[in-house]
């Protein structure tokens, strides 16, 4: 989600060339990571460390979004191409302060709580 900004903003690609260009990012990352973790076990449990059933069941629908976006990528005007990337980050990072907020909230309740049970000694009120 964040190498097409960093392409565009950062380095200076226009969108029709920081979308592949991305995307054969993700690829040669994730090749390396498949060579890398291929072999090795799972440290808790009696199996390899990459799930591989899960990986039949995900990259079909992967291939065919990627096909579509390659797609809609030769056909849609930059322009749209630049709000629908806008409209998808806004989404994105809406979600993830959301979840920050809410993890945040935990936090502070589950660190209040500890202190209420540190700070007072019994149920009466009185201080340690």
């Amino acid at each position: 989600g964040m190498l097409v900004p960093i392409y565009i903003l950062v380095m200076g690609f226009t969108p029709k060339h920081s979308i592949p260009l991305s995307n054969i990012t993700v690829f040669g990352g994730s090749l390396a990571n498949v060579y890398l973790n291929a072999s090795k076990r799972h440290p808790l449990a009696d199996r390899p460390l990459v799930d591989w059933d899960l990986i039949l069941m995900m990259e079909p629908l992967t291939i065919a979004g990627a096909l579509v976006g390659a797609v809609l990528n030769k056909l849609l005007d930059e322009s749209v191409l630049v709000v629908m990337l806008v409209l998808l980050l806004s989404y994105t990072a809406y979600k993830t302060l959301k979840r920050a907020v809410k993890m945040y909230s935990a936090e502070n309740e589950h660190r209040r709580s500890e202190l209420e049970n540190d700070v007072f000694d019994d149920d009466d009120g009185d201080f340690a």
